[in-house]
């Protein structure tokens, strides 16, 4: 056991230290790119799929509420975390529209769009994706594999490579991003 505790360590140090030194420049861009799009009144609308779902929703409530101290709200909404609205989209058997429809419901003018993709089914990420483009608004990802993902075009804007496959790992690194994410964006916006 102890050998897989130091193996699963140095490997959760070595994903981290090369998310840093390769993906730094793409997650200040993101940032700065939030920070501008919250000045300038839009919101944030997150969504994943699989098991970066949850880490969307934490993203978005730190967003919403505060991540390290009382500051004003941030306007930060995941889609797809309305259980009763996805319920009946999947009893209706349009699972696939839960994101969509959920978007068209929120209605905002100003937005960029977040995704996590953990490499799991995508179709309802992707009709997302496009129905944002097509409303010329920006989207960002955040990715098992930016080269691999099928939502990985022209139209995303910036990609966060979590560059693994392992599950547990793709948690870990990207509620990581997602609490330097904030930070950076609360520090640009409140200066601390």
């Amino acid at each position: 056991m102890q050998q897989r505790i130091s193996a699963t360590c140095s490997q959760t140090v070595e994903l981290y230290e090369k998310f840093c030194r390769e993906q730094n420049n793409e997650l200040i861009r993101l940032a700065s790119r939030i920070g501008t799009l919250f000045t300038e009144g839009g919101h944030l609308l997150i969504a994943g799929n699989g098991v970066l779902q949850p880490v969307a929703q934490q993203l978005a409530s730190q967003f919403a509420f505060q991540l390290s101290f009382d500051r004003p709200v941030l306007p930060a909404i995941c889609l797809g975390s309305d259980p009763v609205l996805h319920n009946r989209m999947v009893a209706g058997g349009q699972f696939e529209q839960h994101l969509v429809r959920h978007y068209r419901a929120i209605n905002t003018e100003q937005h960029l769009l977040l995704l996590f993709n953990d490499g799991s089914d995508a179709k309802p990420l992707k009709k997302l994706c496009d129905e944002v483009v097509e409303n010329e608004q920006p989207v960002a990802l955040i990715s098992y594999d930016c080269l691999r993902d099928p939502l990985q075009s022209n139209d995303i804007e910036i990609c966060l490579n979590l560059a693994t496959d392992s599950i547990p790992r793709q948690l870990e690194l990207a509620q990581f991003i997602g609490h330097l994410l904030c930070e950076l964006v609360e520090a640009e916006l409140f200066g601390r």
